[in-house]
């Protein structure tokens, strides 16, 4: 079991999607091997079969008119389905922030877009669902753009994965606030949605403001204009 709060949860879900697991104040993490650098209690050896068990900590979510989940669910009837096979790459709908860009990207004009830290291409697939397009997505670990590519396969839509951000007039960014603040001057788009970070924080960026702002389980996400 690991000790941490909101911040260490988000980090926990992205290195350990397999299983995340809140008990008595702290998490327990499912993995081949104990974790390094984090403040550990304890350490328990798990029965055989716990790959398949992670199953179980991975559920379909409800997000307006979208419907999160993994392939071994049936999506609930008059939704619009985004299947993602949780595993190696962070995003499957459960976490707070990716629900508030999913409800934001429901409520603006599909346009053109990029998914920048597409992590497992939830973002990007679900605005390809919706009528966005173009849809490109970037990430600095190779092993999400092959789970994007391979997500976006299975789902049936179009998402290029790119080495460099496309022009385009909407950019989501669902990644720390520092690296939203550093990312943002140098993009190509006119508007953004971001979030990972939470509702204490909110972007600082020159030439940019907040058009709209939600908030969830104590996460932020902003909707922001080019000036």
């Amino acid at each position: 079991m690991i000790v941490g709060g909101e911040a260490e949860l988000a980090l926990l879900l992205h290195l350990f999607p397999e299983g995340v697991e809140e008990l008595d104040g702290a998490y327990a993490v499912y993995a081949a091997e104990p974790p390094i650098g984090f403040d550990l209690l304890e350490t328990v050896d798990v029965e055989d079969g716990w790959e398949d068990a992670w199953r179980a900590f991975h559920h379909g979510v409800v997000v307006g008119g979208l419907w999160v989940g993994p392939p071994w669910e049936e999506p609930p009837a008059g939704t619009l389905p985004v299947v993602i096979d949780p595993g190696r790459a962070f995003g499957t709908g459960a976490h707070a922030t990716t629900q508030l860009c999913l409800e934001l990207l429901q409520d603006v004009e599909p346009t053109s877009l990029v998914d920048v830290g597409c992590g497992s291409g939830v973002l990007a697939i679900a605005a390809a669902k919706l009528g966005f397009s173009p849809v490109s997505a970037l990430d600095l670990d190779e092993v999400a753009l092959e789970v994007t590519a391979a997500n976006a396969a299975a789902n049936g839509v179009a998402v290029e994965v790119v080495a460099e951000p496309p022009p385009a007039e909407l950019a989501v960014l669902n990644i720390a606030l520092d690296v939203v603040e550093r990312l943002l001057p140098g993009l190509p788009v006119r508007h953004a949605i971001t979030s990972g970070y939470l509702d204490r924080d909110e972007p600082k960026v020159a030439g940019w403001h907040s058009v709209e702002r939600r908030v969830r389980d104590g996460w932020a996400a902003d909707l922001l204009e080019r000036r």
